[in-house]
């Protein structure tokens, strides 16, 4: 029964995540092509924060809104030896031409069978990945992971929280 209904899944173009990856493991270790062609290995930015944000499709407004929230605080992740990567399963010349559209200084990477978000747990359903944010510290394993996020919030709790783990957060007071 099991195999019948992984059967219709894929026919229908529907994938289910693998085990769920759990914060403090070791994070997977994908090759992805970039916006720009060039591979793009994870053990490249050991010793790096890097932010794995998945995204259903590019060009829609919720995905937009993120790319931009994350674009315009690239230089405060840069700032905390961070690196931010927005992943779908959309093909290099469609996240190449989205980038160019709206100018982003973020670089997306392209998971056309979805293979790294089911690697990190993350639902892909007709082609879309559901929209999850991976944090690894650079130590290379997980160290937060953020399901079913906002889009026009994500970038900035992400940022506060490396702050916080950096020493660099510092609170409001009255």
């Amino acid at each position: 029964m099991k195999k019948l209904l992984l059967s219709i899944f894929g026919i229908l173009g529907i994938s289910l995540s693998g085990a769920p990856i759990k914060e403090g493991q070791q994070a997977y270790n994908f090759k992805l092509y970039s916006d720009q062609g060039k591979l793009v290995r994870l053990s490249d930015y050991k010793g790096k924060w890097v932010v794995l944000y998945f995204y259903p499709k590019a060009d829609t407004p919720g995905c937009t809104a993120q790319a931009k929230e994350y674009s315009n605080l690239i230089e405060s992740f840069r700032k905390v030896n961070a690196e931010v990567f927005g992943i779908s399963t959309d093909s290099v010349e469609s996240i190449r031409k989205f980038k160019e559209k709206y100018g982003f200084k973020i670089t997306f990477l392209s998971d056309p069978k979805g293979e790294v978000a089911k690697a990190y747990g993350v639902r892909v359903i007709l082609g879309f990945c559901s929209r999850d944010t991976i944090l690894i510290n650079p130590e290379n394993n997980v160290e937060k992971i953020y399901r079913g996020v906002d889009p026009s919030a994500d970038a900035k709790r992400v940022l506060e929280y490396i702050k916080r783990l950096n020493g660099l957060h510092k609170p409001y007071r009255l």
